[in-house]
């Protein structure tokens, strides 16, 4: 018998060596974009939650220079109503009964940053005729009875003073915070109205309500009203927040004190 013949091998390229098809390519494609919007949202997450630890840096030092400021002039500083670094006064004093503006950073001895990163300020300020009543915390005062020419005429004890003063006032009428969208309630100016401050500050950092302005809700050029520091950061929402209560800067100041 005749061997059997082996079959002719099959014209052409084989199986292994056929290219991709338009399916393969495009499902190829497609991971390959998920992958990279994976990595540019992972990186852009980064950089907001890096941008917000600095802002968050920033406003403590921020802090620290009020503090060196109360004790220093035996009150806080006035905001800043032009936006050129400058408390706005008049004779020595602040001007009118504006609790809001921007921070006063060369008063303070800062410099100041670009204008769409220019921080907020609102101070609490409650005039009284009675001067042992008196909880204008801009205003230096001699509220415990010192005589001018003393060691203690007009300094930070008159500036204690004024600090537990501000027990009772309307919240709403003075610089407050309100919730953060979690333990301490909702974010809402009006409806929830947490506490008196001695002073907040607000630092933008995106336009994230996309309203146009760098600072997002609540937060205005006009409110007295600033969400809690504890609120995370949201799609719409990255302000930086650092406030401190009456109580608090006073007990600071306490220990403080030579």
């Amino acid at each position: 018998m005749k061997p059997l013949m082996r079959a002719a091998a099959p014209c052409g390229p084989s199986l292994q060596q056929r290219g991709f098809s338009l399916l393969e390519v495009a499902v190829v494609l497609v991971v390959v974009s998920l992958l990279s919007w994976a990595t540019f949202g992972a990186y852009e997450t980064v950089n907001n939650q890096r941008a917000r630890e600095l802002a968050q840096g920033t406003a403590l030092q921020m802090q620290s220079t009020l503090r060196a400021f109360a004790m220093r002039h035996g009150r806080l500083p006035c905001p800043d109503t032009t936006g050129q670094g400058y408390e706005t006064v008049s004779a020595g004093a602040c001007t009118g009964n504006g609790q809001i503006g921007w921070f006063p950073y060369v008063s303070v001895g800062t410099s100041i940053p670009e204008d769409g990163m220019k921080a907020r300020y609102a101070v609490f300020r409650n005039a009284n005729g009675a001067l042992a009543a008196d909880a204008d915390l801009a205003v230096t005062k001699e509220r415990t009875g010192d005589t001018p020419g003393t060691a203690t005429y007009q300094d930070v004890t008159d500036l204690i003073v004024a600090l537990n003063n501000t027990a009772g006032a309307t919240v709403s009428a003075h610089p407050y915070l309100t919730g953060d969208s979690g333990a301490a309630g909702a974010v809402d100016c009006a409806g929830n109205q947490v506490q008196s401050v001695a002073y907040w500050i607000v630092l933008p950092l995106k336009d994230r309500s996309g309203d146009g302005e760098r600072l997002d809700a609540p937060h205005t050029t006009g409110s007295l009203c600033a969400a809690s520091p504890s609120a995370p950061m949201r799609h719409d929402f990255d302000d930086v927040v650092l406030a401190e209560s009456p109580s608090q800067l006073a007990g600071w100041l306490r220990k403080s004190l030579p």
